[in-house]
């Protein structure tokens, strides 16, 4: 990835082929397969109804996360050739990329080694992968300019993030625009867009601080849409971001075009 490239823009094109629910499947067979083979090579076999330890959650956790930074490091790390943490990528993307960063070490919370295997030998990046699915969605049915299309896709994606959140009670140790992934999502719907100049984590960044305000009358517990206001204003800022990268395009200088027969000086007749 070139060092002014966006994050979302390069890495779209790279996650879109396995954002699809089939290809999801698939990664998660691939991931209890791998798993299962790392145990057998650990332990010589699997006891599925052995009960489980915190040291045997740690080596299935262990072996998924090998086959997760294998996979990122064949699928993503072509197209970033910078340091994840040092650029502000989008926090499932550069945790992962930065292989020096220690992942989950589980705990053992299921009885047995099988009910283990269920629930961590899954692949982990497939909330991203969702988002991105939706977002190309989002891209595809907006019609019309630029700035119409940037606005409709972004109201469409958030509704469409607050819709699949339906159980909300839990949410009390973030804030409500982190739980719908609002930064994450909005980046994606951008890149989707394949708008030129414009910088999809710059229209995440602006769209998360506006998520921050306080709306009046609304709660995310409580509430079954998010604040018009909210929507209105994270499409206007979006579609800011396309009449910016506009103006900032036909501002930027021509290059001069040398002349076919070099200088004044090197032309022949001249002293």
């Amino acid at each position: 990835m070139h060092d002014c490239q966006d994050p979302f823009t390069a890495c779209y094109p790279a996650l879109l082929p396995w954002a699809q629910p089939s290809r999801q499947d698939d990664l998660h067979r691939a991931v209890r397969t791998a798993v299962e083979r790392s145990l057998v090579v650990l332990w010589g076999r699997i006891d599925l109804e052995k009960p489980a330890t915190d040291a045997d959650v740690h080596a299935i956790v262990a072996a998924r996360d090998a086959y997760i930074q294998g996979w990122f490091d064949a699928v993503i790390r072509p197209v970033s050739r910078s340091t994840p943490r040092d650029r502000g990528w989008p926090s499932p993307l550069g945790s992962w990329l930065d292989a020096s960063r220690s992942h989950g070490r589980g705990r053992a919370f299921r009885h047995t080694i099988a009910e283990n295997l269920g629930f961590f030998a899954r692949f982990e990046f497939c909330a991203t992968l969702d988002l991105v699915r939706y977002a190309e969605h989002a891209a595809r049915t907006a019609t019309g300019p630029a700035r119409q299309r940037a606005a409709d896709a972004t109201a469409e994606a958030l509704r469409w993030a607050w819709a699949r959140h339906a159980d909300r009670l839990g949410w009390d140790d973030a804030e409500w625009y982190q739980y719908i992934e609002v930064n994450e999502l909005i980046g994606w719907t951008t890149a989707a867009l394949q708008l030129p100049g414009v910088r999809p984590s710059q229209a995440a960044d602006r769209v998360e601080e506006i998520a921050g305000q306080e709306w009046d009358d609304w709660s995310p517990w409580t509430s079954d849409e998010l604040p018009a206001p909210f929507i209105a204003q994270a499409a206007q800022a979006v579609a800011d971001c396309v009449t910016t990268s506009a103006v900032t395009s036909s501002s930027a200088p021509s290059p001069q075009r040398p002349s076919p027969s070099g200088s004044e000086h090197d032309r022949p007749g001249k002293s």
